[in-house]
């Protein structure tokens, strides 16, 4: 996040600095093609130029630093409003007794030519005539707004809002990165946390199952804390990053499947599980992703009273993974309530944020089978 901020204001200023410098060599750019064409290059202009821009670059600097920052972006509209008007007002003040303190070459005040004595027109002063008055000049007012005032204020209005619209615009910018940013770590934290439900509830199913293994026989259920050994590495170690290999998923699923197979008689249980051979090296899945589905088959698909079969399919096609699991749903007695689970809740939440809407679950439950179809995007 800082990067970014620090990259869109180093951009503003490189932006502020090209305006500038174009604004600056502009007047030479301008007396080099006079000098290609005439042969004369004239400084004279240049310099006015110049001088004509450095007010406009305190103005800017003064927008840009103080009444940007301090004013406009802290909702003192009023305060800015106010600002903007005393600078205008004072940079036409300056500008009005600058030209006004230059003599006025276009209104040049010229003497009476003096009287001709020859022509057919000439007729010698009467005695005792007075001298012919000379006009009086007209008085300047003490204020006016003259042309060149108004268009450099005109100047400073542009440059004030130049850099207004640059500034926010960069503003609004920055402010949409961060929100993104922020809303980028609660679904990472939000999806940890749904991870860290998901293991422990794992965890409980499968010690479960051991825990009653153990009463029956003691040496597959020394077998069965092997392979849960294995299953905590991964469950440890692969679950920490954002997303693992199709294949190293595909394994997982294997061994809690030949875990849970250890549990129950091959006659009575029948699990048809196919899995990936070869996975494409690129195509990478959210871990953990799928066990909850294959938990609730095991966990209420089970039936010692009747016959039960689960199928449990994960392959890719066109860049998707596809995982299909089904099992026969065994007869419930009258009255008894129906449990409940973070398991199924937890997944979808996960779908939801890792996905949005570029994802297919279909769950189909009827009276004596259940069925999962899951699509998604490789990662």
């Amino acid at each position: 996040m800082t990067e970014q901020k620090g990259d869109s204001m180093r951009n503003e200023r490189v932006l502020y600095i090209s305006i500038w410098t174009i604004a600056v060599l502009l007047p030479i750019i301008l007396e080099f093609w006079e000098y290609i064409n005439n042969s004369a290059f004239d400084w004279h202009p240049v310099v006015r130029w110049w001088k004509g821009l450095f007010p406009l670059v305190i103005i800017f600097l003064l927008h840009n630093h103080i009444l940007m920052p301090h004013l406009l972006k802290k909702g003192r509209i009023w305060y800015y409003g106010i600002s903007i008007c005393a600078v205008l007002l004072t940079y036409g003040a300056l500008s009005y007794t600058i030209d006004d303190s230059r003599p006025d070459h276009r209104k040049e005040q010229h003497s009476p030519p003096p009287p001709r004595f020859d022509g057919p027109d000439f007729r010698p002063p009467m005695p005792f005539q007075e001298p012919p008055k000379r006009p009086v000049p007209e008085r300047k007012p003490h204020f006016m707004v003259t042309l060149p005032m108004l268009f450099r204020i005109v100047l400073a209005l542009l440059t004030i809002g130049v850099n207004a619209a640059i500034s926010l615009s960069f503003s609004y910018r920055r402010e949409q990165d961060d929100r993104k940013e922020l809303e980028k770590f609660k679904l990472q934290e939000e999806l940890k946390y749904l991870k860290q439900q998901i293991s422990p509830h794992f965890f409980m199913n499968v010690l479960n199952n051991i825990h009653e293994m153990a009463d029956e026989d003691v040496v597959k259920a020394q077998d069965m804390i092997l392979e849960l050994s294995q299953l905590m590495r991964y469950v440890l170690y692969e679950s920490e990053n954002g997303a693992t290999d199709l294949s190293s998923e595909a394994r997982f699923i294997s061994s809690y499947v030949g875990l849970m197979k250890m549990r129950y008689l091959e006659d009575i249980v029948k699990v048809n599980l196919e899995l990936p051979d070869e996975t494409s090296a690129n195509l990478r899945v959210p871990p953990l992703l799928f066990i909850s589905f294959i938990e609730n088959a095991f966990k209420h698909g089970v039936s010692y009273l009747n016959d039960t079969e689960i199928n449990i399919k994960l392959y890719e096609m066109n860049g998707k993974v596809m995982f299909c699991c089904d099992n026969t749903v065994p007869e419930k007695p009258a009255g008894s309530k129906k449990e409940g689970g973070v398991g199924l809740a937890n997944v979808r939440r996960r779908l939801d944020l890792l996905y949005g809407n570029d994802y297919s679950l279909k769950i189909s439950e009827e009276e004596q089978r259940y069925s999962v179809t899951l699509v998604i995007p490789g990662i």
